[in-house]
């Protein structure tokens, strides 16, 4: 097997385990501590932007950014309202539970980046394309802005989840 092939298979290897594992475990609810929902959100903007300061982007960088950033806060959204949120019956904790739907919005969204995204990189001379790094931008914007419209998506729908001991909406 040469080093191609592997390079090519091992990344699908990894993902389609993941994957499976993800979508065993579908069904079963997990704990959302929305105390930590900061958490993700600023350290992706923390790395976007050392990214940016590292190795500044030119200005079609930045419309790749702003492009990739909205229309990752557009799934983001999305895809935290496709997330079945509700309370443990006997403690009352916020749980959520993916749903197959969200569970295939992401498949998607890996397939439709390996299709359609080009996989430049290097040229001969050992230089990074410069498409590279646009659509590095890109992705780099989509991942900061669906991280953030999920996660601040959820605090928002988290508030509305009702506690075990409220009164039944209405009275």
């Amino acid at each position: 097997m040469s080093a191609g092939t592997v390079q090519t298979w091992l990344p699908l290897l990894v993902i389609g385990l993941v994957l499976a594992l993800r979508w065993r475990n579908l069904a079963r609810p997990r704990p959302l501590r929305t105390a930590r929902l900061w958490i993700a959100p600023l350290f992706m903007t923390v790395v976007v932007g050392l990214a940016m300061f590292g190795m500044p982007i030119s200005a079609y960088g930045l419309i790749a950014v702003a492009g990739g950033l909205a229309l990752g806060l557009l799934i983001g959204w999305r895809r935290a309202h496709l997330l079945h949120l509700s309370r443990d019956p006997q403690t009352g904790a916020l749980q959520m539970r993916q749903t197959p739907a969200a569970f295939v919005l992401i498949i998607a969204l890996l397939v439709v980046k390996r299709v359609l995204v080009p996989q430049p990189g290097a040229d001969a001379t050992g230089h990074i394309a410069p498409q590279a790094l646009i659509v590095t931008d890109a992705l780099m914007g989509f991942a900061l802005g669906m991280i953030l419209a999920t996660n601040l998506t959820l605090w928002l729908r988290a508030r509305d989840v009702p506690h075990r001991d409220a009164p039944p909406a209405g009275e």
